[in-house]
């Protein structure tokens, strides 16, 4: 048989040198109305799968992926872009801020007046920008959990792809949350917590050649660093605005 794609000459029901299917349907209104949505979402396995999976059990399949089990889940990067949209337009169709957005402005209510000033054109950049600062963030992130972890063998980049998938499926916790807490509801502060344990249970899950309280030591020094950085970023953004204002 002569692969349609690449012109290789194979047997059996996929091609060995690009990997495309020997059947290969034609073109009509089934065939476009079963693509688009897997070729979005990859709706028979891969967002939903994934969305189920870390679910139930997030720590073990973000580690099964790291070492190689990937054919099934979505892609860490991809899945964190799709799940951010999603929650962002869901919260605008709905006329509401985000969590994070709404976290952020009760932060500054405990500021004084002159560091609201000082840090007024940073906070309304984080607020209108959330997906491209959590981005940002996840970076970050990653490296304080790398060095709090580093003794468990997992470079950076795997660090990165753990946090990517966390993140993705934090927003899809705030997704489903943003649908019963209002902004001036008392547990507006829930989903925010609901998130970080999410991140604690994952992180136990996928460290599991570490005893626990070893592991929550180190989920602690993770925050501390994060916190350190966050602090150091925000301090040097404010001080070169206003060195230029």
């Amino acid at each position: 048989m002569i692969c349609k794609n690449c012109g290789h000459s194979f047997e059996g029901n996929f091609c060995n040198d690009c990997g495309q299917s020997s059947t290969v349907r034609r073109i009509d209104f089934k065939f476009l109305l079963h693509e688009i949505p897997n070729g979005i979402f990859h709706l028979n396995r891969g967002f939903l799968f994934t969305i189920k999976e870390l679910s139930v059990r997030p720590g073990h399949t973000i580690r099964e992926f790291v070492v190689g089990k990937r054919i099934q889940n979505y892609k860490p990067i991809s899945y964190f872009l799709v799940a951010s949209a999603l929650y962002v337009i869901a919260t605008h169709l709905m006329g509401r801020n985000t969590f994070i957005a709404d976290f952020v402005s009760g932060f500054t209510m405990g500021m004084t007046e002159q560091d609201q000033s000082s840090g007024a054109e940073v906070i309304n950049w984080i607020t209108k920008n959330q997906t491209y600062v959590t981005l940002l963030f996840i970076p970050l992130f990653s490296f304080a959990s790398y060095i709090a972890f580093i003794k468990s063998g997992y470079n950076y980049f795997e660090h990165l792809v753990l946090n990517l998938y966390i993140t993705g499926q934090q927003m899809l916790i705030y997704l489903i949350l943003s649908f019963v807490i209002t902004k001036d509801s008392i547990l507006i502060v829930l989903p925010i917590l609901i998130g970080m344990i999410y991140n604690i249970w994952a992180y136990f899950q996928f460290f599991d050649n570490k005893k626990n309280m070893n592991k929550a030591l180190l989920i602690l020094l993770t925050y501390i660093f994060v916190l350190v950085e966050s602090f150091v970023i925000l301090f040097m953004i404010v001080g070169i605005m206003k060195i230029n204002g």
